[in-house]
């Protein structure tokens, strides 16, 4: 894979000398609630009695590399760092080949040296369920790693509301509850879907589980004026 590899934390595997032989991250397992029915056969799958999926984190990553100066001296020079900046910690790996996403993971790091020629290091453990937009919806863009494709653009920091303003989110990925960092606030409210008002009245940061944003855009409508930035980051399994 030449230098094909991982950023964590933001610093990319071939900083520690390090070539990648695989990649292994497996899709998260479904969260099941089946109720037994006595003296029938089968059972009650409730799994999405509230309307969507949830799932278990993803277990099983797997990174497996090789060290492209395998002398034993510098083998156990890289385990020591690797494993001082890597090892049991919850780290945010970008991957190569998906750079506009990361994922939130838990990693060990193991190694074997045999001979002098051949010094291996392997990164395995847990990772959150879904990977995340690299850029959330206030953030300045990063156009590196923007997927000219598949990507999308969302601006919505210092919104100015005056006297009323509608803002479409534009959505991507499971269904996440935005949160609304308000500046400025002169009655300044979100009405959802259903016509229920929500308040913001104070300069902070506000977050209404009955407002979430997946797969479709969702247009807002504000009332009031002030000033806010909408905090979106879609996530993708």
């Amino acid at each position: 894979m030449g230098k094909f590899g991982l950023t964590i934390d933001g610093k990319h595997t071939t900083e520690y000398g390090l070539k990648m032989l695989s990649m292994y991250i497996p899709q998260p397992a479904v969260k099941t609630n089946l109720i037994s029915v006595p003296g029938a056969s089968g059972s009650i799958d409730l799994s999405e009695v509230t309307g969507q999926r949830c799932y278990e984190n993803r277990s099983g990553l797997k990174f497996e590399f090789v060290l492209m100066e395998p002398s034993y001296d510098r083998w156990a020079k890289a385990m020591t760092e690797i494993a001082m900046q890597i090892h049991g910690r919850k780290v945010k790996v970008i991957p190569d080949n998906d750079l506009g996403f990361y994922y939130m993971c838990r990693l060990g790091v193991d190694g074997k040296k045999s001979n002098n020629i051949a010094a291996s290091i392997t990164l395995s453990g847990t990772a959150e369920p879904f990977k995340y937009d690299l850029t959330a919806s206030d953030d300045d863009w990063l156009w590196d790693p923007f997927n000219f494709e598949t990507g999308i653009i969302r601006e919505l920091a210092g919104i100015t509301v005056s006297n009323g303003k509608s803002v479409t989110v534009t959505g991507g990925g499971m269904p996440t509850v935005p949160e609304f960092v308000v500046t400025e606030s002169a009655s300044l409210a979100v009405i959802t879907y259903n016509g229920k008002s929500h308040n913001m009245l104070l300069p902070g940061t506000y977050r209404f589980p009955a407002i979430k944003i997946g797969a479709d855009d969702v247009t807002l409508q504000f009332t009031g004026s002030g000033k806010l930035s909408i905090r979106y980051r879609g996530a993708y399994l």
